[in-house]
């Protein structure tokens, strides 16, 4: 059975398990009992003629929609109170330690800062003060010497790039249901108070480091330091940040968590640099066994909850990121990035020069780390995959595209396929991009983001954004490259993402790139969650939330298939790509399993209806490996060993093997072997 589920959906709040329970609290309170998820998955985006952006009910009833009012100018002044930062006093990370002060006042100028504490955890520490008045801004200086009055200025200026910060650092602006108003610094602690400021700062030196937090009012800054009350020091030390737990429910079940950014390496002017995400484990959860883990990508408009454990009982780890958006006075990234060098709030919404950096894929790659490096869980990293619908479907098809090495495979409905020729989105994506006249080039980093470095500023095949948003066109040109396989669905009436820019040119431009996929574009079917229509259940089993098709298992890509849809193809009728053929597997074994030499390929492939021709390019090989002109010769055998085809063929400029139309049985299948020189 499908379940009309609305992907990016999915909520979850992350906690250390408990004693007894298979889980170890990081603090004292570890809770056993909390609401219950809410049942039905209203996930959507309406825009704003009431067009509705599927989402999947558990009942099957579509209920969202996505909100195009290009609401979202983030309507905040920051006066750059910028002071070039002097290079004395670079500071550095470290292991737990508190430093709290005392109170005094400055006699003239606006009140000094007061209550300052820090606390360093996991490479980074977090600076909190007390602000003395509601309207002051803050600057937060750094050395490697005590800060004094008259050493100000040889500190290390850690705010200067983009501004004084403004005395609402405590508070989550981007907060949505489940997640607290103000930021949790502690694992499980309380909320920190309104009238507390909040800086972090990630580490780079093993040093002890001294701060100093100092006042503005009126673009006057009192530069008064005074010990114990807005100076003090910590004992950091380089290490790997970790996220915070926020909440936990039902025993660990449910977690939310929140991780601070590199500040120094950010753009916090569109949405900050604290993110939260959410943690779903199974009822069931058993710490002996591994798990794989599902990424959901939510859509536009639409934001998950905290949820109790994993929805219908699905066998798998959920995590749930976050992308705010219109309602919370920002607008989404579509799950990949902003600007990178753009003040959206002292400079309008539309950036005009510098880069765009993947900013958002970063955050994502890194909360799947976090998820993979946390002791309380256990996940099976070669069983990684993302899925979404609409917004979370195109971050989907995104992500699929440029970090294989960590996701498997990936599911989208709906999905955004070139950015440029939205009909709906175009406004929105100026607002993160810049315009398509400009192009500004882009700037890939993060973890995992190594295949595709090449691809940003200063790498050897540098591209700009709108090119590199247009996946027909990407596919094409990084047909070299491995991809995650992918699995789409379309439907032909849709007109918020239309169909006639983003699903029809698809299935030639991946045909041609011999792109792994399945896919569907169905008639008369507007913009609505698809149920993993075009999954092969078989060898994916997404519908039972089994996840199971491994990182580490290579794939034909089936191209041309003689049973498939039209490469071209119209609004009327329905088309299906190589959604009835199928392979065998270690997991999945029907025949003889996949055999990888250095120079010899082996696979088993069967048609679910009746004998197809379709050409065959191993994909995602682990030991295959011929030279680009290596000649291969090829039989096609029934599984009795009779020849039933064969020929050779030469690997490609990218190293590609192609065998064309073969002829793949029904029943026990055919065996394909490739050899090369």
């Amino acid at each position: 059975m499908k379940y009309l589920l609305f992907l990016p959906f999915f909520a979850v709040a992350l906690l250390s398990a408990c004693d007894g329970g298979g889980f170890r609290c990081e603090a004292a309170d570890c809770e056993e009992a909390g609401e219950s998820g809410n049942g039905s998955d209203n996930q959507g985006e309406s825009d704003n003629a009431g067009n509705n952006e599927g989402s999947g009910n558990g009942d099957g009833s579509d209920t969202s929609g996505e909100n195009t009012n290009g609401n979202g100018d983030n309507s905040q002044t920051n006066n750059n109170d910028n002071q070039t930062p002097d290079n004395g006093g670079n500071s550095n990370t470290g292991d737990s330690n508190e430093n709290s002060n005392g109170n005094e006042e400055s006699p003239a100028g606006p009140p000094v800062a007061s209550g300052l504490s820090l606390r360093h955890r996991h490479g980074q520490t977090f600076v909190t003060w007390d602000e003395p008045d509601a309207d002051l801004r803050y600057h937060v200086y750094r050395s490697s010497v005590p800060i004094t009055t008259e050493n100000l200025s040889d500190a290390t200026l850690l705010t200067w790039r983009w501004g004084a910060l403004d005395s609402d650092t405590s508070r989550h602006k981007y907060a949505v249901t489940d997640i607290p108003e103000y930021f949790v610094i502690e694992d499980l602690g309380a909320p920190l108070a309104d009238s507390t400021g909040l800086f972090v700062h990630t580490a780079d030196e093993n040093r002890t480091a001294y701060y100093a937090v100092t006042t503005i009012a009126d673009n006057v800054e009192n530069r008064t330091v005074i010990e114990a009350q807005n100076a003090a020091s910590v004992e950091e030390s380089v290490s790997t940040p970790q996220p915070v737990l926020v909440t936990s429910v039902n025993g660990g079940k449910g977690r939310l968590y929140t991780h601070y950014m590199d500040y120094q390496q950010w753009n916090p002017t569109l949405n900050g640099y604290a993110f939260s995400y959410f943690l779903a484990l199974p009822f069931n959860y058993n710490p002996a066994q591994s798990y794989p883990l599902q990424v959901e990508l939510h859509a536009y408009g639409y934001y998950p909850n905290l949820l109790e454990e994993v929805r219908y009982q699905w066998q798998v780890v959920q995590l749930i990121p976050l992308d705010p958006g219109d309602d919370l006075n920002t607008y989404h990234t579509w799950w990949y990035g902003h600007a990178r060098d753009h003040n959206y709030l002292t400079d309008g919404n539309t950036p005009f020069d510098g880069a765009i950096e993947n900013f958002t894929e970063q955050r994502v790659m890194k909360a799947i780390q976090e998820t993979i490096d946390n002791a309380g869980i256990n996940i099976n990293t070669d069983l990684i995959h993302a899925y979404g619908n609409s917004m979370g479907a195109s971050g989907s098809v995104s992500l699929g595209l440029r970090y294989p090495d960590i996701l498997s495979g990936i599911y989208a409905s709906q999905p955004m396929m070139n950015y440029r020729d939205s009909t709906r989105f175009r406004f929105n994506f100026e607002r993160l991009f810049g315009t398509t006249d400009q192009n500004l080039p882009v700037v890939n980093r993060g973890l995992y983001s190594e295949n595709i470095q090449s691809y940003g500023e200063g790498g050897s095949q540098p591209t700009r954004v709108w090119d590199w948003m247009n996946h027909h066109e990407q596919v094409q040109r990084r047909s070299a490259d491995t991809f995650a396989y992918l699995m789409l669905d379309f439907g032909k009436a849709d007109e918020v993402i239309d169909w006639f820019t983003q699903g029809a040119p698809t299935f030639s431009a991946f045909s041609n790139a011999r792109v792994a996929f399945t896919a569907t574009a169905r008639e008369g079917v507007g913009h609505e969650w698809r149920a993993f229509d075009s999954v092969n259940q078989n060898l994916f089993a997404l519908e039972t939330g089994n996840w199971n098709y491994p990182t580490l298992t290579s794939y034909p890509a089936l191209n041309f298939a003689s049973d498939s849809g039209r490469i071209n193809p119209p609004s009327s009728g329905d088309d299906e790509y190589q959604t009835t053929l199928e392979w065998s597997t270690s997991h999945y074994g029907f025949g003889p399993p996949i055999v990888e030499q250095a120079n010899r390929y082996e696979i088993t492939l069967r048609s679910l209806t009746s004998v197809q021709q379709v050409d065959v390019t191993p994909r995602n090989t682990q030991l295959f490996r011929p030279a680009a002109g290596s000649l291969c010769n090829w039989s096609a055998q029934d599984l009795n060993s009779n020849t039933m085809q064969s020929g050779a063929v030469t690997a490609d400029q990218d190293a590609l093997v192609t065998v064309p139309q073969v002829s793949v049985a029904e029943s026990s299948g055919t065996r394909l072997t490739l050899s090369c020189d």
